[in-house]
């Protein structure tokens, strides 16, 4: 059984102008995220700006999510992920001991690894926790690597590594992984905003999306088409929901959906710790504009 089928969301982290975690923003953006029917939040993840924060902030920011998303249907995807195994050790038993529904592991970055050495450390982190699901991160583009096919299929084969995210933005890549773990207990998940509906059409189950940080109602609509197989509708809100996802990644990730969450009222500041600086204002316009034209649709 999935963790979750439909939207989840990547969560922004907000801060305050001069650089500080805003708390009482988070708070306030983890109830829209509910209120707006996601099926689970990811805190931690990439889109939280995790690499510039301290491992304690982590801690909270977890704590916080696991609180206000207990008793709804929201499951909590914590993130989890080092480039040094023991790390992600530590990190995965913190995330079992505060009640998270699921550990994301990125692979590991810079140091990177060979293969052989992925199944190691992913094998590792899964046996600290052995009672939590744990999702593989594939993200070549930010860690320099990607996990081979055949090194999912034997990840796929450990109890409770139940599923991966997959932002190669490779549909060729899903669809080998897709077929070879068909009879596996073991799911995937888009982690592109632009390509939910070839991903879902094709047997992913949903996306952990950073899209969703702006609309969680309609992106969350849009997952339930998709995997509903209400193909014309689907393509319909690709299309309207295109040029959103194309401009939201224009400049490094979470640098528009931040900008694009204070333009909305949302958040109070679209500070960023650096090396992340706010875009420029040719940026925030083609984005405004697209959002602007996705809202007169009406969804």
């Amino acid at each position: 059984m999935a963790l979750f089928e439909g939207s989840a969301v990547a969560m922004i982290l907000p801060m305050k102008d001069n650089g500080d975690i805003d708390y009482e923003g988070f708070k306030k953006h983890v109830q829209r995220m509910i209120d707006g029917g996601v099926q689970a939040i990811l805190v931690n993840g990439t889109t939280g700006e995790p690499a510039t924060i301290l491992w304690e902030d982590e801690q909270e920011l977890t704590k916080i999510a696991v609180a206000m998303c207990k008793g709804t249907k929201t499951k909590v995807i914590a993130g989890g992920g080092s480039n040094n195994t023991a790390v992600a050790i530590e990190k995965a038993k913190f995330n079992a001991a505060v009640g998270a529904d699921a550990n994301l592991v990125v692979t590991p970055y810079y140091n990177k690894t060979s293969q052989r050495g992925l199944i190691a450390h992913y094998k590792a982190i899964a046996a600290a926790a052995p009672d939590l699901p744990l999702i593989m991160y594939n993200v070549p583009g930010r860690t320099g690597m990607k996990i081979a096919v055949d090194t999912v299929v034997e990840l796929a084969k450990v109890p409770n590594i139940i599923a991966m995210k997959d932002a190669t933005d490779d549909i060729a890549y899903a669809m080998e992984v897709l077929t070879r773990t068909r009879d596996l207990d073991f799911d995937l998940y888009s982690g592109c905003d632009d390509n939910i509906l070839p991903f879902i059409a094709a047997g992913g189950k949903g996306v952990i999306s950073v899209l969703s940080n702006l609309y969680p109602r309609e992106t969350e609509m849009f997952a339930q088409l998709c995997l509903k197989g209400d193909l014309e509708k689907a393509r319909e809100m690709a299309l309207d929901f295109n040029d959103v996802s194309k401009y939201l990644f224009i400049d490094t990730n979470p640098i528009m959906p931040k900008a694009a969450l204070k333009h909305m009222g949302y958040i109070d500041s679209e500070a960023l710790r650096q090396p992340l600086i706010p875009t420029t204002d040719e940026n925030k316009k083609l984005l405004f504009d697209a959002m602007a034209a996705f809202e007169k649709k009406g969804y």
